[in-house]
């Protein structure tokens, strides 16, 4: 995965906001696979993989249209930037 920006983060909140609370777990990791996935095509052949997107997270959370800017004391909002976090702090371990 590409390193990210604040705003992307705040993105894939809103993405995962589209999930069923229970599942967004599942969603988030499955996102941040993709990623992987498209980053790698991406370094390989030097263009976009043709379903996931140029490798970062802000281009494949957008491709899954994400929800409008919610306010910031939505309580679903937290709860998924709770996830979104919680994601991607296991995602970046070694």
């Amino acid at each position: 995965m590409r390193d990210m920006v604040g705003a992307e983060l705040l993105l894939f909140a809103r993405t995962l906001m589209l999930v069923e609370q229970g599942l967004r777990k599942r969603a988030a990791e499955r996102i941040l696979s993709e990623v992987d996935v498209a980053a790698l095509h991406h370094r390989k052949f030097g263009r976009c993989h043709p379903r996931l997107g140029d490798g970062s997270l802000m281009g494949r959370c957008h491709q899954l249209s994400p929800r409008p800017e919610p306010m910031g004391s939505d309580p679903d909002f937290l709860v998924a930037l709770k996830v979104a976090c919680d994601a991607l702090l296991r995602h970046s371990r070694p």
